[in-house]
């Protein structure tokens, strides 16, 4: 006899396990990663506007308007002007009468008829004679310019407080200020690129000088004066140092005294005190403090 079935049920097949599974420590270093990626590109940001803001600083624009310098030199005239004529000069003055024309044409003729007949005399001979003397005026001193109540390099305080004597020698350099020694042989004897490792020198007598000066009173300013003195080797001329500065200073001062100013006249100031300020490379002036009569 054929066997029964069995009646036993086939057994299931295991399921299969995804053993692949993300634990605690996975996602902590993740978390981490993301962490420091995050910071990592905040500072980089925040270096790029750092650094650029060093790089290119905004520069705002100083309307400069041209002003008169006030130096003694500054306007040049004559020594003696031509007078009007007087009566002295009517007979000069008058016209001549029809027979002295004709004689003086007469007498034109004659003379420029034996000039030409005579071959032996060359151009250069007669060129530029004559018995006029010229003019003979001299350059007169001029005036002052424009005459202010108080003259501005006397009403003007610059007070500076350079973190070195490097970055006091740059703000020279950058406005092209030069420092001065009045030597005892009776000429100025100048240094200037003085920020650089070699500065340079020159003299001149004191006539020929025409921009404005003051001595470094304040602050720093007059030992940092005297050590770029000693350092260019122009302090053994004399004792006595200065700094000049060149007229587009002085039309920047003038122009900044007069915005803080409010339309004041010059005149109504006794005194304005500037502060240098730097931006990066760029040296510019401010006004602190201002007094009136």
């Amino acid at each position: 006899m054929p066997a029964a079935p069995s009646t036993t049920p086939p057994q299931a097949s295991p399921k299969r396990e995804y053993k692949l599974t993300v634990n605690s420590y996975d996602r902590t270093s993740t978390l981490l990663i993301a962490l420091l990626v995050m910071v990592g590109l905040t500072v980089f940001c925040l270096l790029v506007i750092f650094f650029a803001n060093r790089t290119f600083p905004t520069i705002v624009p100083i309307p400069v308007v041209p002003v008169e310098a006030t130096s003694a030199n500054a306007n040049q005239g004559f020594a003696t002007e031509p007078d009007p004529p007087g009566a002295e000069d009517a007979p000069d003055l008058a016209e001549p009468q029809l027979q002295d024309t004709l004689d003086a044409l007469t007498s034109a003729a004659s003379i420029s008829q034996a000039l030409l007949s005579d071959e032996t005399l060359e151009a250069e001979d007669i060129a530029g004679k004559g018995k006029g003397l010229g003019d003979a005026r001299m350059a007169g001193p001029g005036g002052d310019g424009v005459v202010e109540r108080v003259p501005r390099w006397e009403r003007w305080k610059l007070r500076f407080e350079p973190e070195s004597s490097g970055e006091f020698a740059r703000w020279l350099d950058f406005h092209k200020i030069e420092i001065g020694v009045i030597g005892r042989d009776n000429l100025i004897h100048y240094a200037f690129e003085v920020s650089s490792g070699n500065p340079k020198q020159r003299a001149a007598e004191p006539t020929k000088e025409t921009r404005g000066y003051t001595s470094a009173a304040d602050g720093p300013m007059p030992a940092l004066t005297n050590q770029l003195a000693r350092k260019a080797d122009i302090a053994r001329h004399g004792s006595i140092v200065l700094l000049f500065y060149p007229f587009e200073v002085e039309s920047l001062l003038w122009t900044i005294e007069q915005k803080h100013a409010e339309g004041r006249s010059a005149n109504d100031i006794r005194e304005t005190v500037f502060t240098v300020i730097r931006n990066g490379g760029i040296f510019s002036f401010e006004v602190i403090d201002q007094k009136y009569f």
